[in-house]
């Protein structure tokens, strides 16, 4: 079995996921396992933190900088856990399984580990690819159709003077709408409306915090 030289992609959308950590470990490991089960090596783990997959290939830092080393011959093979975590894009996944084959190394995930060398393996990655992009569509949808309900109720979105007060408001909406608590923080994070101590990111335990204090002054 030839051993080939690989670099680990990972990705997390928001910076509930990429503090978190727990994501990235289980993407890497995924691929260190598959790896090793090859005979392969992981020689370098890259990762792209709180950057959604509708982002360009070029827009972000880790997956453009691991494009560049293995044009360059530092690596045969980029592995990813799902096609998803590569784009939610579907001409954007296309174009790089089209660039690893130009330039001469290999791009696989685990959820379609043939890649695009058979012709099955190509109509599953364009299949995988259109889900994807499907999902994407559909998330921004309802964030914002969440986001829309929010306005309705009387919350001001952006970054107001009273950050907690409009943080409550849209946590209790969202959570009335069947959010979990990360959906939920993921959501203020879209919505530009910082923590109390000024932070962007938002956990869930703070999201837990806010509807529990709601729920106390009587106001979910």
């Amino acid at each position: 079995m030839e051993s080939k030289r690989v670099i680990s992609y990972a990705r997390v959308s928001t910076g509930t996921q990429a503090a978190s950590g727990l994501s990235i470990d289980a993407q890497h490991r995924a691929v260190a396992d598959a790896s090793a089960a090859r005979g392969w090596r992981v020689v370098e783990c890259v990762t792209d933190e709180a950057v959604s997959g509708t982002v360009p290939t070029q827009e972000r830092c880790g997956l453009s900088a691991a494009l560049v080393q293995l044009d360059r011959g530092e690596g045969e093979v980029l592995i990813a856990t799902s096609v998803d975590r590569l784009a939610r894009n579907t001409l954007e996944t296309l174009l790089l399984f089209d660039h690893a084959e130009r330039s001469g190394w290999e791009l696989i995930t685990l959820d379609a580990p043939e890649g695009v060398r058979t012709r099955g393996g190509r109509l599953l990655v364009g299949m995988l690819a259109v889900i994807a992009a499907h999902e994407a569509g559909m998330a921004q949808d309802r964030t914002k159709a969440a986001l829309q309900a929010a306005r309705r109720n009387g919350a001001r979105l952006g970054r107001p003077p009273s950050q907690p007060e409009e943080a409550r408001a849209l946590a209790i909406q969202l959570h009335a709408n069947g959010y979990s608590l990360r959906e939920t923080a993921a959501a203020l994070e879209v919505a530009g409306i910082l923590t109390a101590t000024g932070k962007a990111t938002w956990h869930h335990s703070s999201i837990a915090s806010l509807l529990k204090s709601s729920q106390a002054s009587g106001s979910g």
